[in-house]
């Protein structure tokens, strides 16, 4: 089935918000730890980095053999967002919600980012 043209507009969108934080990671990894993502993000509006950092391990975690790991749609359900509005609005719900559970979860503080982030996404939406 052919994408419409506003469908393939929001899949280059999400993919562009990737590109840059895989660069990021490799160079400077803004979120060493679970904690550092924790005390960057933990405002009522998320920065473009912590959304693209959740965004992030939503792609290395949800793979093809194994969508929807993490319970909440996953990548597929991000992408399939109407327009960057409700991406951003998507993303900013997953990051306050994540950031929340980590708060109640220290354990996961000096861990990397992006297994903090994964339980995370597992505590909250594999319920």
């Amino acid at each position: 089935m052919p994408m419409s043209a506003g469908r393939l507009a929001l899949v280059a969108f999400g993919l562009s918000l990737l590109a840059p934080v895989h660069g990021a990671l490799a160079d400077t990894q803004p979120f060493p730890t679970t904690g550092d993502f924790v005390q960057a993000c933990g405002g009522a509006s998320a920065s473009e980095a912590c959304l693209n950092t959740l965004m992030y391990v939503e792609q290395v975690i949800d793979t093809p053999d194994q969508p929807n790991k993490t319970c909440d749609g996953g990548l597929d359900a991000l992408l399939k967002a109407r327009d960057n509005t409700v991406l951003n609005m998507l993303l900013t719900e997953r990051v306050v919600r994540v950031v929340a559970w980590l708060g109640q979860h220290p354990e996961y503080a000096r861990q990397s980012y992006g297994d903090g982030i994964w339980a995370g996404l597992k505590g909250v939406y594999c319920r």
